[in-house]
């Protein structure tokens, strides 16, 4: 066999140790001869090709079994991949005829020479690779190295699309010390075997397509050739549904019942904040399942920050309608302008009831003859009395005109009296006006808390809508 050097004793000693302990007791006669003509002077450090400018044509394939895990917030991915390889090694030929037959030769990996693959995308710290099992070789040359390995590799995460996102995790393998020239990578098919691949609970396999490339480094001139595996996964989504959309839908709606509660509970602000720091609980929660990124905002973010905001205006609009219903005494009247719109226009189109029509349409021309009823008969009120104390004083005058100092005292204390009760009549009409004034701001109140509820609702669509319907890549139906 030409192009083989010399290994020392000590490890041909060790090779056959293993071979016998191994299986070799057991071995044909045929395979021991074997064995000791082809590691007689092999050695597994020289690349095994007749002529050195040769390229070895080195086969690589992969059988995804199992994804380990998902670090989303370090961007890191954990398979466990059952690694196929495949290449010619020019000093391990014979003919099968001269050794009974024999075509196939089982050997540790350790005992020949192989191609340092290695994961370019790597992330474990320990760089723990392939499991040093043995290899089949071919009469012709051909090993097949098939080992099993878990690797962690980066992925770049995209969250522009959680909890309904798909991620694409690259590996790349390659000879870290060989180049092109020496080393031909190449793939052994265009996708990944997922025939043994066992199911994820957070995730579904899309793919494992793979395609070949080959790059030029700033360091050298020569091409490095690698094989790139992009496993395509794709979140089941129904476990954050449940856990994060479905309460945010759910405070949504609660918050409408902001609108229905009477002012006067005096609970409306409360349940507003309380709302809202619900709201930012759950946020801080999608926070820390997604990695700290600033490139992208995700839909779930979005939908919870649009939340926020909108649940914050109800807030700032329930304080409005507050101050609408709570009016100090002496305020101003409702501008007519205010009136009009408030029981015409709104109270109409969100069908409140005829009543607040009424009020817009008829209001001041009932004001106008509620307050001349009052007027006359506060004015009958204040005739009848001072017709009474006249027929008192004629029928004192003409008894006796002795009793006129009598009649001076009685006529002092009935202006006192008279003036008291005007005031009484001016205080109790003032009062009813100040209440008519209440009512109204009140029942403004009512229609704009009940315009700012439908407001609300119509935002809080449009923002779901617009942001549940942002396009997307389509890759096939989305699985719960």
């Amino acid at each position: 066999m030409k192009g083989r050097a010399l290994i020392p004793m000590a490890s041909q000693v060790i090779l056959l140790c293993m071979l016998v302990c191994f299986g070799g007791v057991y071995g044909t006669q045929d395979e021991y001869r074997l064995l000791n003509d082809m590691f007689a002077n092999y050695s597994n450090i020289i690349r095994p090709v007749e002529r050195s400018a040769d390229p070895i044509d080195v086969l690589i394939g992969a059988a995804i079994q199992q994804i380990i895990d998902m670090d989303e917030k370090n961007q890191v991915i954990t398979l466990n991949l059952w690694m196929r390889m495949q290449w010619t090694d020019s000093n391990l030929k014979w003919n099968p005829a001269d050794y009974g037959d024999t075509t196939v030769l089982i050997v540790p990996i350790e005992t020949i020479w192989r191609p340092d693959i290695v994961l370019f995308t790597n992330a474990d710290s320990s760089f723990n690779g392939m499991m040093m099992t043995s290899a089949s070789i071919s009469h012709d040359g051909i090993v097949r190295w098939n080992a099993p390995a878990i690797y962690q590799s980066t992925c770049k995460i995209d969250i522009t699309y959680f909890p309904f996102d798909e991620q694409h995790c690259s590996l790349k393998f390659g000879s870290w010390a060989y180049h092109g020239f020496q080393i031909d990578l190449k793939n052994r098919t265009t996708s990944g075997d997922i025939s043994a691949y066992i199911d994820n609970g957070e995730w579904t396999l899309v793919g494992m397509p793979v395609k070949r490339n080959l790059l030029f480094y700033n360091c050298c001139p020569e091409p490095y050739p690698d094989v790139e595996f992009t496993v395509i996964i794709r979140r089941r989504a129904l476990f954050y549904f449940i856990n994060l959309l479905g309460p945010c839908v759910l405070i949504s709606l609660i918050t409408v019942l902001d609108f229905f509660m009477p002012a006067d509970a005096g609970e409306k602000v409360t349940l507003g904040i309380t709302i809202l720091l619900a709201l930012t609980v759950f946020l801080l929660l999608v926070a820390e399942t997604m990695p700290p990124t600033s490139e992208v905002v995700p839909l779930i973010a979005q939908y919870y920050a649009c939340t926020i905001v909108l649940v914050s205006l109800s807030t700032v609009m329930t304080v409005y309608v507050l101050s609408l219903h709570y009016r100090l005494p002496g305020t101003n009247r409702v501008p007519r302008g205010m009136k009009k719109f408030a029981f015409s226009f709104l109270a109409r189109i969100m069908c409140m009831g005829s009543f607040l029509v009424n009020m817009g349409d008829d209001d001041d021309e009932n004001e106008i003859s509620q307050n001349k009823s009052h007027a006359g008969v506060y004015e009958n009120t204040f005739l009848s009395h001072q017709n009474g104390i006249a027929i008192m004083d004629d029928s004192e005058k003409k008894s006796s005109e002795e009793s006129s100092v009598v009649s001076k005292r009685f006529e002092s204390m009935t202006h006192d009296i008279m003036t008291n009760l005007k005031y009484i009549v001016k205080k109790k009409k003032d009062e009813d006006a100040e209440d008519d004034i209440m009512t109204e701001w009140k029942y403004v109140a009512v229609v704009f808390d009940r315009l700012f509820m439908w407001v609300f609702l119509l935002a809080t669509t449009i923002c779901t809508l617009a942001i549940i319907c942002q396009p997307k890549p389509f890759t096939g139906p989305n699985e719960f």
